[in-house]
């Protein structure tokens, strides 16, 4: 069924469509995919505004919006609609739908090249499970004879196989863009890792630490003790009394493991520091961090026991493995911004893509060299830079493959910036665990988020 507004709108216009039924899909992709058509003739829309009005970007379902190229040829300054905006403009349409006709909702429309050089194309009129079919003329027409430009590039073109890179410095020389040129020795100006945050990596690979040791640690950094103390004393734990010491805090309440992850990610996410807000910025890289983090040392526990890897290590493997999104806010903080809206503008193309054609190089690859520059455990470098490589087998891959596991079962609940749901069995069987099983229990995680989201927010 149409949304009413485009329903009266092609009734009005005696629009020349044909339907196309089809099951519910998650994304444009599927939708072709379900319908056998070219993503090429499937056409998609991406609302922006500024201070001269929205505007309408319609391109093909298969192609990144080159946000700089678009806002360049017209002189302007867009950035996308927020989610609440595009909601109020869409409000008779399913979620996440946006259909690609701006006449029907007083939207003025630039359509790229690209898509006219097919007779036929398609659009998703607000609906998951519908394709309305046209003619490329009768698309124009019901467009009002908009703007045409060139602001996109096909998906395909922009992946590049940089695995063999012998280094991050290698790898940001070869595919920097030249609109992005700076020095590379600016990656060299890192804070250094806060000597708390050392003391406390020195406790979580001492077997005989206890509290009390961990307590001596955290009141070196009064904020941080502070913090603690007042998560054991919040109502989300219940305590009754008051606790007034952190060894109480630590041995009573939280758990001596609880407090020295939290403690290492709080002091580890006090040096770099970037925008709260926005697709990458910190209150949601915090907040999928906690989660992975959760979810890694809960699947490490249903491993056989014989191929099950350190508790804590596993804890903070899936805690950091994305660092290098936030050194990239930290360190290169005008091309963060541009990536965050290049993401904004491009939701359904994976992280990896945009980051390689906005930047050159990705956060794993980043993430890899800042934890290693720190001196971190190379498990946890391994867990960096390979968390998205579902082939790879060598030393230590039992951390980056628990992370890439974590991270698509994130992704079945909107949590974290991929789009791959699908668990390879090749990971499943080298881990020992079941697919069903780890569903169930990501499910249980993600439902029962009040202490995650608690947790996430305090160290954001």
């Amino acid at each position: 069924m149409l949304p009413t507004t485009l329903q009266r709108f092609l009734d009005n216009q005696n629009a020349a469509v044909q339907a196309l039924h089809h099951k519910a899909t998650d994304s444009l992709a599927q939708a072709a995919q379900v319908c056998g058509i070219d993503g090429a003739q499937l056409a998609r829309a991406i609302v922006l505004i500024d201070a001269q009005g929205p505007l309408m970007a319609v391109l093909p379902s298969n192609h990144l919006l080159d946000f700089d190229a678009l806002c360049t040829q017209l002189s302007r300054t867009l950035e996308p609609v927020s989610a609440d905006q595009l909601h109020g403009i869409f409000d008779d349409c399913e979620m996440r739908c946006c259909p690609p006709l701006g006449a029907a909702y007083g939207l003025d429309v630039i359509v790229d090249s690209a898509l006219l050089e097919h007779d036929i194309l398609h659009i998703e009129p607000g609906s998951h499970s519908l394709l309305l079919r046209m003619s490329r003329d009768e698309f124009m027409r019901l467009q009002g004879n908009p703007n045409c430009r060139s602001f996109s590039h096909p998906i395909s073109a922009l992946h590049r196989d940089d695995s063999s890179a012998a280094n991050i410095g290698k790898t940001i020389e070869q595919f920097t863009p030249a609109r992005i040129k700076r020095q590379v020795e600016e990656f060299h100006d890192l804070p250094a890792l806060p000597s708390t945050a050392l003391e406390i990596l020195d406790l979580a690979s001492n077997p005989r630490a206890n509290a009390e040791d961990l307590g001596r640690v955290i009141e070196k950094d009064a904020p941080l003790a502070g913090r603690i103390m007042r998560y054991a004393n919040s109502p989300l734990y219940g305590y009754p009394g008051k606790i007034k010491d952190l060894k109480g805090a630590i041995a009573r309440v939280l758990g001596f493991d609880f407090v020295l992850n939290l403690a290492l990610g709080i002091t580890v996410g006090k040096s770099l520091r970037i925008p709260a807000d926005g697709p990458l910025g910190l209150d949601a890289f915090w907040r999928h961090s906690v989660y992975c983090a959760a979810l890694v040392e809960r699947l490490s526990n249903l491993m056989p026991a014989e191929r099950r890897p350190r508790r804590g290590t596993a804890y903070l493997a899936g805690l950091l493995h994305n660092m290098g999104m936030v050194l990239l806010g930290h360190a290169f903080q005008a091309e963060f911004f541009l990536l965050n809206h290049y993401i904004a503008a491009n939701p359904d193309v994976p992280l990896e893509t945009v980051e390689k054609y906005v930047l050159g190089v990705g956060h794993d690859q980043i993430g890899a060299w800042l934890l290693s520059a720190w001196g971190l455990p190379e498990e946890l470098v391994t867990a960096a830079r390979q968390h998205h490589n579902e082939h790879f087998w060598g030393d230590h891959a039992v951390y980056a493959q628990l992370v890439l596991v974590a991270n698509r079962l994130l992704a079945r609940h909107g949590l974290g910036t991929t789009h791959d749901v699908d668990l390879p069995v090749f990971s499943l069987q080298m881990l020992g665990l079941d697919a069903a099983k780890i569903i169930a229990l990501s499910d249980t995680l993600c439902a029962e988020n009040n202490e995650l989201d608690e947790l996430a927010r305090m160290v954001a």
